[in-house]
């Protein structure tokens, strides 16, 4: 398994884009009030692993995208990192391309221009903020059978990302639940054949995912309960 590094810098400006509103559909929120003059873009994350992702990729895709300063900071008694970024311009450009203000069940379609390769960097944006990687236990107890899961309420995002990874190639198995008065819409992947695809043709760019991926490559398993920074030492240490 070759574990390729996908960089912000080697990405052209709608490929960018494209990484971006997956992202933005997953972990952002538009707020907008015209009265006002309030004009945001946020997003959130867990403030332990998401951290680095939050604190310098995220800021330095949107000062590339916007060519504005955004701004991070921790909210207080949350494990939640928050960057947001002030901008009449970049909010109006998110409205034109589809994205709804609020919530985002609002949305009514995934952006027309996001096919065709940029469905990877979509994908991989989306994946960055809401998938997970994890290793179950086979029969012996050992955390070595890989699988990739997307849970999301949001039933246009589902459609598009489950037909797009069939598309791909990926075998995919998708499931519909309900929870009260929502609905549950997820999409897993299974397996280490499955896994390299991912890694080969789409990739991640939030580190929280690359410390179990590069633990699984070099042990053959990946133990579970342990926060990215201990994933990420192990990791390390495994490739020293």
């Amino acid at each position: 398994m070759k574990i390729k590094n996908f960089q912000i810098k080697n990405l052209k400006e709608k490929e960018l884009l494209a990484y971006e509103t997956g992202l933005h559909l997953g972990d952002g929120s538009l707020q907008l009030d015209r009265k006002n003059k309030v004009y945001r873009t946020i997003y959130s994350g867990h403030s332990i692993d998401d951290r680095n992702f939050y604190e310098f990729l995220v800021p330095g895709i949107l000062r590339k995208i916007y060519k504005k300063e955004p701004c991070v900071y921790f909210r207080r008694n949350e494990n939640t990192i928050v960057v947001h970024l002030n901008s009449k311009s970049a909010v109006e450009k998110k409205i034109k391309i589809g994205l709804p203000v609020g919530n985002k069940l609002k949305l009514k379609e995934i952006p027309s221009w996001i096919k065709g390769d940029l469905v990877n960097h979509f994908l991989r944006g989306l994946a960055d903020a809401d998938f997970t990687v994890t290793f179950k236990k086979n029969r012996k107890g050992i955390h070595n059978e890989p699988r990739i899961e997307f849970f999301t309420n949001n039933k246009v995002i589902h459609k598009f990302a489950l037909q797009k990874l069939i598309q791909l190639g990926f075998k995919v198995s998708s499931e519909e639940t309900y929870q009260r008065v929502f609905r549950d819409y997820r999409i897993r992947i299974y397996g280490k054949e499955m896994l390299n695809k991912w890694i080969d043709e789409i990739g991640f760019l939030n580190e929280k995912h690359l410390p179990k991926i590069i633990l699984f490559k070099n042990h053959g398993n990946c133990p579970p309960h342990l926060s990215t920074n201990e994933r990420m030492r192990l990791a390390l240490s495994s490739n020293g």
